[in-house]
């Protein structure tokens, strides 16, 4: 061992054995009660004002009593409504708000993981100016009217402020009052991943700033145009359920919808469609100007009334012989769907796209039945990134007396086009607020600790409008303070706290006779009931359409092309400081703790290099060294870039070193995507961290799936596929009461890794880092494994949730020496660390390869606050034992502890697993066997239920639904060859 490794003299020479008179039982209650108290009660403390939980309570809360409260996350302008569950004042689990139309009680990866974004001991810890400690009054004071008004004038000439795009109403106001004060105030609205397309299209055809809202459970054929509207986006983990909805044979209308994806890059929705088609993205306005041509003209030329202008513009995409071969059939698919179907454009798309989608929707009548428009609720720039391209070209001429930067980071995330850094030195006086002291921050003569969303009042908007409260469940463990707040400063309202600048701008909107009574009902519910925004009927503009579609632009311009894409798990970089998103494997590639460039199979093979190898990208002056991934599905002569890496802002934060800053080299006017970058191989060899990297199914019936057409000729193809065991034992018959077990629904499930962080949050699951990935030590209870079939140039991809299958007849249970696993009367399959010796014999028995082993104490290194992530209610494990999935037996016995304590049986669904509770399409199904009108019972008597090597003769209490698939019969022929 070295002391290169956490654990390195974790047993000092000092530790001494129970005191004489001392029972062991009595000593560990007391070791594991001092651990878990030990240093806590400094750091907690409950907010000053009143919170009120999402649940009726006891007034007096006992302690080892956990109480849920309703609040809101914001990310990406746009709230997502959650629940969060405290034990003795702080915070341990955050799951989704059932009442909130954007989460419907599931949770994101981000929502989940922000926890520990709260508990980082890395966080802004004190508000200084000149790198000198100061404090709130003496920033009031600075920048309280009375006193700026000297330094930028009664009008407030210079004075500019940049921030996020928001749809927060409180917000609006302070921005609104702000103006008021200072009529000649700049607010700049910037954020990396904010793109003006959708918005600009809307203006253009509808002349309004309208958006798009989808209901897919109405839809028969979608369309998804590089839009991974189930992986991402303010409303996915929404549309994730209702697309699952209609994913299953068993759907109440008794159909299944088809869903095409047309992309550059894998994603969650590409790898979840019936047809993914790989496409660049220089050529996707091309492909969907000729859907539309087809759809829209048709054999008889089009519609009558439907202006010449815009029909020689569809006739133009549809006289494109570059366009594919697959086109006319997903247009004759759609045109078949009529007012049953949607396009669904991705909001990184330029304008001219978002405008071919329009057509689309409109002509097939898809507007009141699959898509509704509600105006935009975000504070947004008109165009693109002209918010920080006009704030630069300002600092750069000098015009920027004071700049105040709310929660953004443009010294990082500027575009490459942008000298943010050099401009920043023209400024008079900057003030940046955020969670940490990054790139900006260090910049900055004032910097402000930023407060957590669990630790403030606040309010939001969802993506259909609807106003969520946020509500603290903590006070600010560093005294950090909201953008609210400081924007309240510059009112004059310095000491104002963020709970009555929240009240007050309510207050004003119900009346002061409803207020009281409408706001703790806000509060309680997290939803302010409502204020979704209602649906409008656009007129569509024409002639502008036609005039904005037309001369048309170049198709592919040739050369290799670069597509810059938000990471799936540190998104924009803000998470990349999180240990449980670093840790967490990219969905489609299996990397973790680093980004690659990523190449197609027949590109590598052109550019002669393989997985690992670095290249060296030059594209507008700038450059950047990255490793090289090749990935299956990839477009050909197209570059994958995830942002969010490569952090630099001088300390030595967790995020410090990892991955590659591919912001270098993405240019403002070309911020989703860019032809012609120059590629070298260097020669060198980077060594990235994968949790899987097979390359098929390797002939044996582990991720079952079908067409449905097939499953309707034969639904017992599964059960077929396996064959029956055979067995000289047969096992005992269920015991009585319950007997717990699992399904999981391949056909729903989209690989979005919710459930894994889940599991990861409920059961205090440690981080290894990147060299414990690499040594294949990583510890998740749940993985997502992914699965390649077909060309290996263009393969099909199934994800597969892989956990302990809690076997009947368990490999782990028999070799086990010391009997540390061992099997529950209720069918748990059961470990008991304190007798767990660790021989890893269960390890090398499990043929589903779930059990993992701590080599060493990965908390040992934890900070303070960092412990208080952890959930009381679950063992923090020593080194040198077995871990596996538990099916969340803490939720078990707590269930069963309260239904006795009513004197009744446990109901279905009463009890809810971390994963299942995440899981934004319901893939996962948890219950009892014994119960008989169970949903878990009703799922594995379908006939596409399976267990994993059934031929084994293990009986897991797992069982997986086969996935289907409804595929276009004509490009199936087309892909099998016929």
């Amino acid at each position: 061992m070295t002391d290169d490794w956490p654990g390195f003299e974790e047993f000092p020479a000092e530790a001494e054995l129970p005191p004489d008179g001392m029972s062991r039982r009595r000593f560990v209650q007391l070791l594991g009660a001092s651990l878990a108290l030990a240093g806590l009660g400094a750091c907690m403390e409950r907010p000053r004002e009143r919170i009120l939980p999402y649940v009726t309570s006891p007034p007096d809360v006992e302690p080892g009593t956990a109480e849920w409260y309703a609040t809101s996350m914001t990310l990406g302008g746009y709230g997502i409504g959650l629940l969060v569950k405290s034990r003795e004042g702080r915070p341990i689990k955050i799951e989704g708000n059932p009442d909130h139309p954007a989460s419907l009680g599931a949770a994101g990866i981000y929502q989940q993981a922000s926890l520990l974004q709260l508990y980082d001991p890395q966080r802004s810890k004190r508000l200084r100016q000149d790198r000198k400690p100061s404090d709130w009054q003496s920033f009031v004071s600075q920048f309280a009217p009375a006193s700026l008004r000297g330094r930028v004038g009664q009008r407030g000439e210079g004075l500019h402020f940049l921030l996020e795009p928001t749809a927060s109403p409180l917000l609006a106001s302070l921005l609104g009052r702000l103006r008021d004060l200072y009529p000649n105030v700049s607010v700049h609205l910037y954020a990396p991943l904010a793109y003006s397309g959708q918005r600009t299209a809307a203006v253009t055809a509808f002349g309004a700033a309208l958006m798009p809202l989808y209901d897919v459970r109405q839809a028969d054929v979608i369309l998804a145009v590089d839009s991974d509207f189930l992986g991402s986006g303010p409303f996915h983990l929404r549309y994730a359920r209702d697309f699952a909805e209609r994913r299953r044979p068993s759907s109440p209308d008794g159909s299944m919808s088809r869903l095409y994806a047309i992309e550059p890059v894998p994603s969650v929705t590409g790898t979840s469609a019936d047809h993914r088609l790989r496409a660049r993205a220089g050529d996707l306005e091309g492909i969907l100007g000729a859907i539309a041509a087809q759809v829209i003209l048709g054999p008889s030329g089009g519609p009558e009334g439907l202006p010449d202008a815009m029909a020689a513009v569809l006739d133009r995409y549809r006289r494109d012989e570059r366009n594919p071969g697959w086109v006319p059939e997903i247009a004759r698919d759609l045109a078949a769907a009529g007012h049953r179907s949607a396009v669904v454009v991705g909001e990184s798309l330029p304008p001219r796209v978002h405008l071919l989608g329009h057509l689309v929707n409109l002509a097939l009548g898809n507007i009141g039945t699959t898509i509704r428009y509600v105006k935009r609720p975000l504070i947004e720039p008109e165009t693109g990134h002209d918010g920080l391209a006009t704030l630069v070209e300002a600092m750069q001429a000098g015009a920027v007396h004071t700049l105040v930067m709310l929660d953004a980071n443009p010294a990082y995330t500027a575009p490459a086009g942008l000298d943010f850094r050099r401009a920043l030195g023209r400024v008079g006086e900057t003030v940046s607020l955020g969670l940490f002291e990054d790139e900006t921050g260090r910049l900055s003569q004032w910097h402000l600790p930023l407060a957590h969303y669990l630790e403030s009042w606040d309010d939001c908007r969802a993506y259909d409008g609807t106003a969520g409260l946020v509500q603290p469940l903590i006070a600010p463990l560093y005294g950090g303070k909201t953008v609210a707040q400081v924007l309240g400063a510059f009112l004059g309202e310095g000491d104002w706290s963020s709970h009555d600048l929240v009240r007050a701008q309510w207050s004003g909107h119900w009346g002061k006779a409803d207020a009281p009574e409408r706001w703790n009902e806000a509060v309680q519910r997290g939803i302010v009931s409502d204020t979704a925004f209602s649906p409008l009927t656009p007129l569509p503009r024409w002639n502008d359409i036609a005039a904005a579609l037309g001369p048309r632009l170049n198709q592919g311009a040739g050369g290799m092309e670069l597509v810059f894409q938000a990471d799936p798990c540190v998104y924009d970089g803000r998470f990349a400081n999180n240990a449980w998103l670093q840790e967490l494997p990219d969905p489609m590639t299996k990397l973790a703790w680093d980004n690659a460039a990523l190449v197609s199979p027949a590109t590598a093979r052109r550019l002669r290099v393989e997985t690992g190898d670095e290249l060296r990208l030059r594209q507008g002056g700038q450059q950047l060294t990255i490793a090289a991934l090749v990935h299956p599905g990839m477009a050909d002569e197209v570059l994958g870039l995830r942002l969010g890496y490569g952090r630099g802002s001088g300390d030595e934060s967790l995020a410090e070193g990892v991955g590659v800053n591919a912001y270098p080299l993405r240019m403002s006017e070309t911020s989703y995507s860019s032809p012609g970058v120059t590629i070298d191989a260097t020669g060198a060899h980077h060594q990235l961290a994968r949790t899987q990297t097979h390359w098929g199914l390797e002939g044996r019936p582990i991720a079952l799936h079908t067409t449905l057409a097939h499953y309707r000729e034969q639904p017992n193809f599964a059960r077929e596929e396996r064959g029956s065991p055979l067995s000289l034992y047969r096992g005992p018959p269920l015991g009585s009461g319950d007997q717990w077990a699992m399904t999981i629904d391949l056909s729903a499930c989209t690989g979005c890794s919710a459930c894994v962080v889940a599991c990861q949050a409920e059961n205090n699951i440690p981080v290894v880092g990147k060299e414990g990935v690499l040594r294949s030590r990583e510890m998740h209870w749940l993985r997502i494994d992914r699965y390649f079939t077909g060309d290996a140039e263009d393969p099909q991809v199934i994800s597969q949730p892989m956990l302990c299958q809690h076997c009947e007849k368990a490999p782990c249970e028999y070799v086990c020496p010391v009997e540390a696993t061992v099997h529950s009367p209720d069918g748990l399959n059961e470990m008991v660390y304190n007798r767990c010796v660790g021989t890893r014999f269960c390890s090398n028995n499990c043929p589903y390869k779930v059990r993992r082993f701590n080599w060493f104490d990965y908390n040992a290194e934890l900070a303070e606050t960092e412990r208080m992530a952890k959930n009381p209610e679950v063992t923090i494990r020593a080194r040198g034992v077995m871990e596996k999935c538990t099916f969340c037996v803490q939720r078990i016995r707590q269930a069963q502890i309260a239904a006795g304590l009513e004197g009744r049986e446990l109901h279905d669904g009463e009890v809810r697993t971390a994963c299942q509770q995440a899981c934004p399409s319901q893939a996962i199904v948890f219950g009892s066997l014994t119960h008989p009108n169970a949903e878990v019972v009703r799922r594995r008597a379908e006939p596409r239920s399976y267990t994993v090597l059934h031929e084994l003769g293990t009986e897991p209490r797992v069982r997986y639904l086969a996935r289907l698939t409804n595929p276009n019969p004509a490009l199936q022929r087309e892909r099998d060859g016929g």
